[in-house]
Parts: structure tokens; C-alpha cells; sequence
């Protein structure tokens, strides 16, 4: 299983990555993994983190840490907020590089 692919997210679904800082680190839960539409040759998935009510983190790259999907430079957007705090999502649209399923 590749580390940032979809399975990887789902097996991490419930588990905290940390937004990486200059000056620290901030947590974030990933409360929800939602497959829009995947196939043998595309992933299409989003993440759906949740964080504390402050800092806000506005609309930008962020570098993500999480100890078994590894380090990644993701764009990620906030899309709302609830009694715990803020809600963020980041958006796949990626081919996976198996053409008709089979691998190259």
C-alpha cells in the first residue's frame, strides 16, 4: 500500500496528523475519508479534517504529518466549523498508474 494512497488515508481515518510550523505544530483529526469516484486508473477522494478552534488556518499549502502516511505538502481549504472547531478538507483527483487496471 502506497502512503498517501486512499487506502492509506482510510487505515488513518480517526488518527491525528500535525500541520508543521516554523514554530511547532498543530493537530489535526482526520474525522472523515469520502471516496467521490475511484477506479483501476483514477483516485477521487477527499479528507476531512478537524481542528481546535484556534488558530484558524486560512485557505493555503500546509506540510501535513502523520506517523504511518509520512510527510506530504498538501493544498487544504477550510469548509466550516462545529462545537470542537474548525473543519478542513483536502481534494484528490489523481491517476493512480495502473492503465485497465493492471499495473505498468
Amino acid at each position: 500500500m502506497e502512503k498517501d494512497s486512499l487506502a492509506a488515508y482510510q487505515a488513518a481515518e480517526g488518527t491525528v496528523f500535525e500541520a508543521v510550523f516554523d514554530d511547532g505544530v498543530l493537530p489535526l483529526e482526520l474525522i472523515k475519508v469520502a471516496v467521490k469516484r475511484s477506479s483501476a486508473e483514477t483516485e477521487l477522494f477527499s479528507l476531512l479534517f478537524r481542528g481546535p478552534k484556534t488558530p484558524f488556518l486560512p485557505q493555503r499549502i500546509y506540510h501535513l504529518r502523520h506517523r504511518a502516511v509520512g510527510e506530504q505538502t498538501l493544498f487544504m481549504v477550510p469548509v466550516g466549523q462545529d462545537e470542537s472547531g474548525y473543519l478542513y478538507e483536502i481534494i484528490f483527483n489523481r491517476l493512480t498508474g495502473h492503465a485497465g487496471g493492471k499495473e505498468e
